[in-house]
């Protein structure tokens, strides 16, 4: 998906550049199967990953050794994702998304939404594995602040596409975009001389909006 000014997101998983030398041997060792390391690369390999297990050890003697070795070999902690900028108006051409990339601040929001919700899909389909039943569902509050009108059906198609349930909550959006198919929507009122919130709730099919209740 891009902006309206043809901004997108791309995501990168590489090595930390913080991790120690053990780390990036051990790294280096397992990109090959085993079936095609030689004698000496498993022996170190083994001796890598047992230094690791005994740093593990010694940070936190009272922790059992299944914890040392979750410690010591989740591979997920040497890692870390960088996002880039992309444009359409400079193929192969990526900027580092940081707070000094020239972007505006709807431009760095989309942007971050995007990545957001590709984390979010991503952790449930491999929760998924383990818990079938669980909720696909992503909050946000004061939903697409300062982003162009234009781009808001253009979000909503995506937490469609990657079959997230949501909750949105705004003083502005009903969320009533031909892009999503079907909404539950609550509209509170307040009069400031009476006490008390109205609630008005609706449902939205993709064309209709239709009060259901008061």
């Amino acid at each position: 998906m891009r902006t309206s000014h043809g901004l997108g997101v791309e995501l990168l998983w590489k090595l930390d550049e913080d991790v120690d030398a053990d780390v990036r041997a051990a790294v280096e060792l397992l990109r090959s199967p085993s079936s095609l390391r030689t004698r000496e690369q498993t022996e170190q390999l083994r001796e890598v990953l047992q230094r690791r297990i005994e740093d593990a050890r010694r940070a936190d003697p009272s922790a059992g050794y299944a914890a040392h070795l979750r410690t010591a070999l989740d591979y997920r902690d040497w890692f870390r994702f960088h996002t880039f900028v992309v444009e359409d108006a400079a193929p192969g051409r990526r900027r580092k998304l940081t707070g000094r990339t020239g972007l505006s601040q709807g431009e760095q929001r989309v942007l971050s939404y995007l990545v957001l919700f590709a984390a979010a899909a991503a952790h449930f389909s491999s929760l998924a594995e383990s818990a079938p039943h669980a909720p696909r569902l992503i909050l946000l509050d004061d939903a697409f602040a300062k982003v162009d009108e234009p781009t808001h059906g253009r979000l909503g198609r995506i937490l469609v596409d990657l079959d997230l349930d949501f909750v949105l909550t705004s003083e502005r959006l009903m969320g009533n975009w031909p892009e999503v198919p079907s909404l539950h929507i609550y509209e509170c009122l307040r009069d400031p001389h009476v006490r008390g919130v109205a609630t008005l709730h609706y449902t939205w099919n993709g064309r209709h909006r239709r009060l259901v209740s008061v």
